[in-house]
């Protein structure tokens, strides 16, 4: 078997020349990201806590005049209730 020693010098060139990049190498720089992370605060009891609802005695109008004046009011408490829960998660 005869080599070539034109084929072999050429051969051991582009192995050597494989190796190099002609490329730079681009360098990528850390960066710090802040991320928001929402924090849940826990709701007090006080703000859970249920109103009773009236209930009609009877089908009369002083009966029904004094039911809704009582559901107005339980209304009106659980709204302040629901004011200060929104109100909890904000600075």
């Amino acid at each position: 078997m005869r080599r070539h020693p034109a084929a072999l010098i050429s051969a051991a060139a582009l192995l050597a020349l494989a190796g190099c990049t002609t490329t730079p190498e681009r360098v990528v720089v850390p960066e710090i990201v802040t991320v928001p992370v929402k924090e849940y605060v826990p709701v007090p009891e006080a703000l859970t806590r249920e109103c009773p609802a009236a209930e009609l005695k009877d089908r009369t109008v002083e009966a029904v005049v004094e039911a809704s004046n009582a559901r107005k009011v339980c209304l009106d408490q659980v709204n302040g209730q629901l004011r200060k829960i929104k109100g909890l998660g904000s600075p």
